[in-house]
């Protein structure tokens, strides 16, 4: 019962079909390239650093 709130029912009539339909046929693969310079960090104490002024502590 309390599974309940978090779960939505879809009801699929002609309608919303047809819709669904067309957007599949049109969807096509997307590929997202994102040109940043990234560093890695490991030392435990910078990333509590970088998080502390990140969060304003």
């Amino acid at each position: 019962m309390a599974t309940k709130s978090f779960t939505t029912e879809f009801k699929i009539n002609r309608k919303a079909s047809q819709k669904l339909a067309n957007a599949l046929q049109k969807s096509k693969r997307v590929d997202h390239k994102i040109n940043q310079k990234i560093e890695t960090i490991n030392d435990k104490e910078r990333i509590n650093n970088i998080m502390a002024s990140f969060l304003g502590k």
